[in-house]
């Protein structure tokens, strides 16, 4: 084989890969070309050059280094690789652009001169492309005019994971243009054909077969083909240094660090892709939402530990279902995500659907002994229930909390019904503090009176909501909200301070309102600065402690979290009293009741309203005597006739409240009830 001759300057190992990696053709267009080829590592020094690299680059012929007559702009170029303004001694204009076989080895300039013997016609951009297309781990790509792949080197597969197969037939913007910046990618592409030549080396950002983003630099050549349509060449190349840690932050960022599995974030970006290979292929991508029931329990009563090792337990269950090209997931918390492409019916995806509740039901070995658990499933199905990631994520989660609505244990599959219904509770969720702000809350007041005396002895306060666009909400649909997105300290507080405020106008007027009754949710009980918070408002408003009592349902003290109990001792001992509402309808037992401070148990309604029936009316006369028999008074709510109010006075019941004596009262009326019947002296 004759070569021509190239001179190498200081490393021979590079010089001997370069002539022995390159065909004869390729090496011939580095000796005698008219493209000028110069190579250094990690500064201007040297490596090699061909011959009309020394002359355009006035470099010494022994040393191939830059004398003093070099264009001053050289090193400045280095830095700068998308300036090609390079001016030579002679004050001819050189046209060069950067580019390197590994960008943290080699650095190589690729050289031209308009001058008349040295032309730049089109032909010069075909050798370059001929040569720079066999330079090893350089990732070289074609696209025609409309974008569509029309070449791809072994480089491009190791760089952006694409093998050949998979990439034919793909166009730029969906095999390499991140997502974000797809929507205005055909216009750039258009400007890109629109400058035939070779453009400057630049930094850019593009995306792998994961999903991926990877920083890689690139240098574009538009040509023409035989037909003079317009085409582009990409050659791209990336640090493998620089690679390996973007490709940990990446980890970092994309995947779930205790199971190993991609978070929501990613999840979401594949999705998407998966739905665009469904629409193409006419199939119906599923979502499955997979969330472990009562996982809180589970983390409480063994611990974060035991935990974390379920939770891994879990992702190793779902990937043993699920087949290899299927999206996993873990979303959050206790929750996976599940996503494939099946034909349009549901049968298949029911199937995997009882499969993985039955593996997700089998025993876990735990270090305390084995343990069974129980999974809930939300699917939702494309494009029936959404054609975009967004959409369907949403939609398969509020199927999974229709499932652990219905008891867990089950799949259940999105209904639009059902979303509406969701939609609404996010919607009253997050606008508490809007409608706060905006006086949409207010307090109304059910007054109570003494049987014996049929005077009245104090009130409970209630909180109506009426909202701008939704109109009246009732509490009934409101609290139990707010109570599951831990919205209620901030409603609990808001409703006390408006309470003692309006005590406070009362006693300022000379009135000294009948004891008034707040409802308080087990997250304020329980809280660790409840009593600070109570002392500080009470102190705030100038208002007695015996102004106000607390009423608490059997569903706040279930847990008996001794936290809860403590605080409420502590409410006794500074004079405020302590109601159980609802009693009855819960879980109470006697033992329980008996280590309470209760001073009134409060007898559901729902008990009163059916008193013709035998059965309820012994069920009433046996409450009034377990709290008479632990020294607790007796309030039964709901009363609207004559004969429930004669059944009540008979069996010992001091007081009442409902609609028989009246509805409940806004502030002004309230104040007016005050004003004509006055507390009673026997008031509790």
């Amino acid at each position: 084989m004759n070569r021509g001759t190239l001179t190498p300057l200081g490393n021979d190992d590079f010089f001997k890969s370069i002539s022995l990696g390159l065909s004869q053709d390729a090496f011939d267009i580095i000796v005698d070309g008219p493209v000028g080829i110069w190579v250094s590592q990690a500064s201007p020094t040297r490596l090699f050059v061909n011959e009309n690299a020394k002359r355009l680059l006035q470099l010494d012929s022994n040393d191939g280094v830059f004398t003093e007559h070099s264009p001053p702009c050289l090193s400045h170029l280095l830095k700068h690789p998308d300036k090609k303004g390079l001016q030579t001694c002679q004050g001819s204009d050189v046209f060069s652009f950067l580019i390197s076989q590994r960008a943290s080895t080699y650095t190589g300039l690729f050289l031209r001169c308009p001058e008349s013997d040295l032309p730049l016609a089109q032909p010069d951009e075909q050798e370059l492309l001929k040569l720079v297309m066999q330079l090893p781990h350089l990732a070289v790509q074609g696209y025609d005019h409309h974008g569509k792949l029309i070449y791809w080197n072994e480089a491009s597969s190791e760089l952006y994971g694409y093998s050949l197969d998979q990439a034919v037939g793909k166009n730029m913007e969906e095999l390499l243009i991140p997502q974000s910046h797809q929507g205005n990618f055909p216009t750039i592409y258009k400007r890109w054909l629109a400058n035939p030549g070779v453009a400057p080396n630049r930094n850019c950002i593009r995306m792998n077969c994961q999903g991926q983003k990877i920083q890689v630099q690139t240098t574009q050549i538009v040509l023409q083909n035989g037909s003079r349509e317009a085409e582009l060449y990409c050659l791209d190349y990336s640090d493998d240094g620089t690679r390996r840690q973007q490709q940990q932050l990446h980890k970092l960022e994309y995947y779930d660090q205790l199971t190993q599995l991609p978070n929501r974030q990613l999840m979401h970006s594949l999705l998407e892709q998966s739905l665009k290979v469904g629409q193409q292929l006419d199939l119906c991508t599923a979502v499955m939402f997979i969330g472990i029931d009562k996982f809180t329990l589970v983390n409480s009563e063994f611990g974060h530990e035991v935990g974390d090792h379920i939770l891994k337990k879990v992702a190793d269950r779902i990937l043993t279902i699920a087949s290899f090209q299927d999206l996993k997931s873990r979303f959050g918390g206790d929750v996976y995500a599940l996503s494939f492409n099946v034909p349009k019916d549901n049968k298949q995806v029911s199937r995997i659907a009882r499969r993985l509740l039955a593996a997700l039901s089998k025993e876990l070995h735990l270090e305390k002994g084995p343990e069974r658990i129980s999974a809930s499933i939300g699917i939702a199905l494309s494009p029936f229930d959404g054609e975009d990631a967004s959409t369907l994520l949403q939609h398969g989660d509020a199927a999974l909390a229709q499932a652990k609505a219905d008891g867990g244990g089950c799949f259940v599959y999105f209904d639009p019904e059902l979303n509406r219904s969701n939609h609404r509770v996010h919607f009253i969720a997050n606008d508490l503090e809007r409608a706060l702000d905006a006086g949409e809350l207010h307090l109304s007041f059910q007054p109570q009176f003494q049987l014996d005396s049929e005077m009245l002895c104090g009130s409970e306060s209630l909180i109506r909501w009426q909202h701008e666009q939704l109109g009246d909400i009732s509490p009934a649909e409101f609290i139990p909200i707010l109570e599951r997105q831990k919205g209620m300290l901030v409603l609990d507080f808001w409703v006390t301070k408006q309470l003692l405020k309006t005590i406070q106008e009362y006693l300022e007027q000379g009135i000294e309102p009948p004891r008034i009754f707040v409802n308080l949710s087990a997250a304020t009980i329980n809280h660790k600065d409840f009593r600070h918070n109570v002392s500080r408002v009470l102190e705030k408003y100038n208002v007695p402690s015996h102004a106000v009592g607390i009423e608490l349902t059997e569903h706040t003290l279930i847990h008996n979290e001794p936290q809860a109990v403590a605080n409420l001792h502590w409410c006794q001992e500074k004079g405020i009293k302590i109601a159980l509402d609802d009693f009855g309808t819960g879980f109470s037992s006697l033992s329980y009741l008996a280590k309470l401070p209760i001073d009134i148990i409060k007898i559901d309604r729902l008990f009163i309203s059916a008193i013709d029936k035998k059965h309820n009316r012994e069920l009433v006369k046996t409450i009034i005597a377990i709290a008479h028999s632990l020294s607790m008074e007796v309030l039964c709510e709901g009363v609207q006739t004559r004969e429930q109010e004669d059944f009540l006075r008979e069996h010992g019941c001091e007081m009442v409240q409902g609609h028989y004596y009246t509805e409940a009262l806004d502030s002004e009326q309230w104040l007016a009830l005050i004003q004509s019947k006055g507390p009673n002296r026997h008031c509790v």
